[in-house]
């Protein structure tokens, strides 16, 4: 049996063993009020019920990659999907009342919920961990520079699956075979290029470890790609990085309905926005400035005022950093939430932007990425959207060149399923302080403290 059929058996089991607890929640609930038997109308609403979780936990990721999340990570995203499956199943029961669905019961069932899969997966990560262990990871890089920025990454998810624990360059080329002895998983880097990159994937393939690699952004064009026999050649069929005409219909229709539901929805919001804005500093709630729109179209977006007025004049267009001094008080407030967003739900009434896309730059900062990030053009190929796959997937610290994967990987892999997915993350996203920071300014400290972090591991490894 393929990794794949066993992961995806092990999806199936697991989503099989969450929508049980959700019903024995329920049936919990009708057996402490002493309920004689399960009232029919359950037995009526439950493939709802089944349904209205299972879509949701999918919507969530509930089941991609689980186990190599932090307990934190995963807690937050049960509970928040559970709390979207209460509310859908009480908006249910207002639509079409039914007597075993009161409120009281829902929350009941709900805390059930959270405390029953909760444990489960603990139980099942605990398991896991105790049978496999954390797996010891060593990062092969072109450079030490390169190699710690990786390691960053990883180290700061120090509760998940992996523990790096080495780091190679090309320089230490001659000690990887003896390091190969003591690890589980390799990651190589993107910054290997070609032949460098086929030698490594192949001595790895030879001692039987599990390889990760930070894809270069042309294979991502390849991924997925159609193979065809051309004579006695096999070639790639790598399409067009643009959408069909009926999918930008499909698009295009959802985004309208959907921006002049929210429209009307957030109304009270951004009224409320609208008044506090200009009485807490001074200038207008509102600003407007140009950003590139599909095929490079420039265009004005539209957001809420969250720094002080004229916030560049002295310095020009530059990123906000952590603890930016322009950044007024509801300001924080507003970016963190991404309250500041909301008027750009005007901008895909219009249809300059869409729900889902990359996020419109500006022309200043799209010339500086193009330059080294030959690339970078192909976002233009959709509109820029509200949220992206990159806003879900990274924090607003996360380098360029990847949020152009997750840009680049949503393009080449559209699908309107995809983007109500990304709607729904995006909710999760607002609860995370750290998408919502600014730039942060390392240090000189900072490459001394993945230096002991990656000591110490190995170290702990041993």
């Amino acid at each position: 049996m393929s990794r794949g059929s066993e992961g995806r058996i092990g999806k199936m089991s697991l989503a099989v063993l969450d929508i049980s607890f959700i019903h024995l929640g329920y049936l919990t609930v009708y057996w402490l009020s002493n309920e004689s038997a399960v009232p029919f109308h359950y037995v009526q609403a439950a493939p709802w019920v089944s349904a209205i979780a299972f879509i949701i936990f999918y919507l969530f990721g509930f089941y991609m990659d689980w186990q190599r999340k932090s307990f934190q990570q995963m807690a937050c995203t049960i509970l928040l999907s559970l709390g979207i499956v209460a509310v859908l199943i009480t908006i249910a029961n207002i639509v079409y009342p039914m007597a075993t669905f009161s409120t009281q019961l829902i929350l009941t069932a709900s805390l059930i919920h959270a405390v029953s899969i909760l444990l489960s997966r603990l139980i099942i990560w605990q398991v896991i961990r105790m049978v496999h262990g954390r797996k010891r990871l060593l990062i092969i890089a072109e450079d030490e520079k390169n190699g710690l920025s990786l390691a960053d990454k990883l180290l700061s998810h120090h509760k998940g699956w992996f523990i790096v624990s080495k780091l190679v360059t090309l320089k230490e080329k001659d000690k990887l075979t003896d390091c190969l002895k003591e690890i589980d998983v390799v990651l190589i880097s993107d910054s290997i290029n070609g032949k460098q990159r086929s030698e490594l994937i192949n001595l790895c393939a030879k001692q039987e470890k599990e390889v990760l690699v930070v894809p270069q952004l042309f294979e991502i064009f390849i991924h997925g790609s159609v193979h065809q026999q051309v004579d006695d050649m096999l070639v790639l069929s790598i399409p067009p990085t643009k959408l069909s005409g009926a999918r930008r219909a499909v698009k295009r229709t959802f985004d309208f309905v959907v921006a002049a539901i929210l429209l009307v929805a957030v109304s009270p919001v951004t009224i409320c926005l609208w008044v506090l804005i200009p009485l807490t500093s001074k200038g207008p709630a509102l600003f407007k400035q140009e950003r590139l729109g599909r095929n490079g179209k420039p265009y004005q977006i539209y957001k809420f005022r969250s720094m002080v007025q004229n916030a560049e004049k002295d310095t020009g267009p530059v990123l906000a950093t952590e603890r930016d001094p322009r950044i007024t008080a509801i300001g924080r407030l507003i970016r963190a939430t991404r309250l500041d967003e909301l008027p750009q739900l005007y901008n895909v009434l219009k249809g300059e932007m869409s729900l889902v896309g990359p996020r419109p730059e500006r022309k200043f900062f799209y010339d500086q990425f193009q330059q080294y990030l030959p690339e970078y053009s192909n976002r233009m190929t959709v509109k820029p959207g509200l949220t992206g796959l990159a806003q879900v997937m990274a924090n607003y610290t996360t380098a360029p060149e990847d949020k152009l994967r997750f840009d680049l990987m949503y393009i080449r892999h559209y699908s309107f399923g995809n983007d109500i997915k990304i709607l729904f993350q995006t909710i999760w996203v607002i609860f995370q302080k750290n998408k919502a920071e600014g730039v942060v300014e390392t240090n000189s400290q900072k490459k001394k403290r993945l230096l002991q972090l990656l000591s110490q591991n190995q170290a702990a490894g041993q």
